[in-house]
């Protein structure tokens, strides 16, 4: 066998799986890309002209960007717009970022309700951040009952910090 008779039949592979995907798809792949090589600016341009096109994954990306100024300056406001875009998807991690920015009041005016709602269906969607987060807005509330059941299924889905917040709330509410 000569020295590259595998890389004909290899090159089509990685061809035509990358036209397998969307555009949008392949402008976030090398979005990403850009990210772990530390290049964040050429990140955002390809993220951005993949959450143009729509994409959730990349306007959440987006979101993140502006929201730590990461190849992009800092924007509340612009952060709380693509997060928006990527949550009303379904996005759950988009979902559980909008309803912080609800929270604190970041970008957008403060509404605990609306961050309620928000984290309510990211945790419906498994997210182990937005249940933890619901369940701390629920004790805030006083509704302990909710706040254990939500604490619990952050435990179950692993958040670093859901089984201290679950002892601390038996000690205060049971013993």
């Amino acid at each position: 066998m000569k020295k590259g008779a595998l890389i004909a039949p290899l090159f089509f592979i990685l061809l035509s799986n990358s036209y397998a995907q969307t555009p949008a798809e392949r402008w976030y792949a090398v979005g990403y890309n850009f990210s772990q090589l530390g290049r964040n600016e050429q990140a955002f341009d390809w993220m951005l002209k993949s959450a143009a096109a729509g994409y959730a994954p990349a306007q959440n990306n987006i979101g993140l960007s502006y929201l730590h100024g990461l190849g992009v300056e800092a924007n509340d406001k612009k952060a709380f717009e693509y997060f928006e875009k990527a949550a009303k998807q379904g996005l759950t991690y988009a979902q559980s970022e909008l309803a912080m920015l609800y929270y604190q009041g970041k970008g957008v005016e403060k509404n605990l309700d609306q961050a309620y709602d928000w984290w309510l269906g990211a945790s419906e969607g498994g997210d182990e951040y937005a249940q933890f987060n619901l369940a701390s807005l629920l004790l805030e509330r006083g509704d302990i009952k909710n706040a254990f059941f939500w604490f619990t299924q952050a435990k179950n889905n692993h958040h670093p910090n859901a089984s201290e917040a679950l002892e601390q709330l038996k000690e205060r509410y049971v013993e």
